[in-house]
C-alpha cells in the first residue's frame, strides 16, 4: 500500500479544522437558544425535542464549514480529502465489505458485553425525544446524511489522511478506528464502532475516497435508525 495521492494533510490545517469547528459550533448553538427564546419562547418551550435537533444540525453544519474552510473549499474536500467517485464496482464493494463489518462487529459487542455492558442502539435516546414531524424530519437527515458526511471527511479524511502520510497503513488504519470508536463515548459499542473504523479506513486506503467510506456509513446509520423506530412503533 502507498500513501493517498494527492496534496498532504498538514497537521495545522486538521488543527485548524478543529478550532474552527468548535468555535463555530458554539456560535451556531448559542444563536439557535438565544434566537429562540428571544423571537419564539412558547414554541421553545414546548418543543425542547426540536431545539435539540436544531442544534445538532447545527453542529455538523459547523463541522462541515469548518472543513471547507481550512482545507480550501470543495476542491479541497476533494483533493485532500478524498470526497471523489472513483467507480460503481468500488461503492458495491464498500456496502458488502460494511455488511462484513457489522456481522463481524456485532459478533464481538456481544462477545465483550460481560466487560463492556450490554449493547443498546445509540440512536435510541435521541429518537425516543419525540416522534414531531419538525424534529423527524430534522433529526433523520442529520443522524443519515450530515452526520456521516462531517464523520468520514473528519476521520477518513483529514485524520486517516494526516495519519497515513506518517505511518504505514497497517498503523495508520487501526489507530484511526480506535480515535473513531473512542470520540464516541459509548464503552459497550466500542467494538461494533472499532470494527466498522477499520472497515472505512481499509477502504479509503485501497480506494483512495471517502465518498465510498461515506456510502458505508450512510448505509450503516439509516439502517440503525430504520431498526430503532421499528422497536420504538412496535413498543
Amino acid at each position: 500500500m502507498t500513501a493517498p495521492a494527492g496534496p498532504p494533510v498538514s497537521g495545522w490545517r486538521l488543527l485548524a479544522a478543529l478550532l474552527l469547528w468548535a468555535a463555530l459550533a458554539a456560535v451556531l448553538v448559542a444563536a439557535t437558544v438565544l434566537g429562540a427564546r428571544l423571537l419564539a419562547p412558547g414554541w421553545a418551550a414546548r418543543h425542547p425535542a426540536d431545539l435539540s435537533a436544531i442544534q445538532l444540525a447545527g453542529a455538523y453544519v459547523a463541522l462541515l464549514v469548518a472543513l471547507l474552510l481550512a482545507f480550501g473549499g470543495p476542491a479541497g474536500l476533494r483533493d485532500r480529502l478524498g470526497l471523489r467517485f472513483t467507480s460503481a464496482l468500488d461503492l458495491v464493494a464498500a456496502l458488502g465489505i460494511w455488511f462484513a463489518a457489522l456481522a463481524v462487529g456485532y459478533v464481538a459487542t456481544l462477545a465483550l458485553a460481560p466487560v463492556l455492558g450490554q449493547p443498546r442502539s445509540n440512536a435510541e435516546p435521541l429518537l425516543r425525544q419525540s416522534f414531531d414531524p419538525l424534529f423527524v424530519a430534522l433529526v433523520v437527515p442529520t443522524i443519515c446524511l450530515l452526520g456521516p458526511l462531517g464523520e468520514e471527511l473528519l476521520f477518513r479524511g483529514a485524520l486517516y489522511g494526516w495519519l497515513r502520510r506518517r505511518l504505514p497503513a497497517p498503523a495508520a488504519i487501526p489507530l484511526t478506528a480506535a480515535v473513531f470508536a473512542a470520540v464516541h463515548m459509548l464503552p459497550p459499542l466500542l467494538p461494533l464502532l472499532f470494527t466498522f473504523g477499520l472497515a472505512a479506513a481499509w477502504v479509503r486506503e485501497r480506494t483512495g475516497s471517502t465518498l465510498n467510506s461515506l456510502a458505508m456509513h450512510v448505509t450503516q446509520n439509516t439502517f440503525a435508525v430504520a431498526l430503532t423506530y421499528v422497536v420504538l412503533v412496535s413498543t
